[in-house]
């Protein structure tokens, strides 16, 4: 005959076997409605900004080109004037290049005739020029008077001019002319150009 007992029996050595303890599972919090209004708001926000910066910056550069269009007008009005003024230099430097020749040529002629004035005004009684030689810087004279005392006068006269200096006697002879003894001279003297040319202003 078999007995079986039914009522529970520990064992001893043996613990409870523990649970393992529930993970629980990743989830998806969707956000109250007042805070992605706030999102929203804030969005629109940024694009507008964004907008009005692009709109103004697109009216910038309009106004931009029209004012680099308006200058390049103008800019190639003015080549025109330019273009003439360079011409009218160009000439007057030609015309500067033909006429100063012809004013070094004057001014010389005045030079010249200013100097014979000044010898013949100074030129003592008894007294002939046989001879008269000038440039801008110099002159040489020839000539016959009566006694030495005439030639020192003469030169004393010469130096007397604010344009004639340093007077030289080079030459001093006694010469027998038409059986009259003559004393024949021959000066050097230095010319002052620039004298004469402040006169002349």
């Amino acid at each position: 005959m078999i007995k079986i007992n039914l009522a529970p029996t520990t064992k001893k050595g043996r613990a409870p076997k523990a649970r393992a303890a529930r993970v629980p599972r990743p989830g998806i919090k969707i956000p109250p409605i007042q805070t992605a209004i706030v999102y929203i708001i804030g969005i629109v926000i940024v694009v507008i900004i964004v907008v009005v910066l692009l709109l103004s910056q697109n009216i910038q550069m309009r106004n931009y080109s029209g004012n680099i269009n308006q200058l390049n007008v103008k800019l190639d009005e003015l080549k025109v004037y330019k273009a003439a003024v360079d011409s009218l230099e160009t000439r007057e430097r030609e015309l500067a290049t033909l006429i100063a020749p012809i004013r070094q040529l004057n001014k010389n002629r005045f030079f010249i005739a200013h100097i014979l004035d000044e010898v013949s005004t100074r030129l003592p009684d008894f007294t002939w020029l046989t001879m008269l030689t000038t440039d801008s810087t110099g002159m040489g004279i020839k000539g016959v008077a009566a006694s030495n005392l005439l030639v020192a006068d003469f030169m004393n006269r010469l130096e007397e001019s604010p344009y004639i200096h340093n007077v030289d006697l080079t030459v001093l002879e006694k010469k027998v002319i038409e059986k009259q003894e003559m004393m024949e001279f021959t000066l050097t003297a230095n010319v002052g150009v620039d004298s004469v040319a402040w006169r002349q202003r």
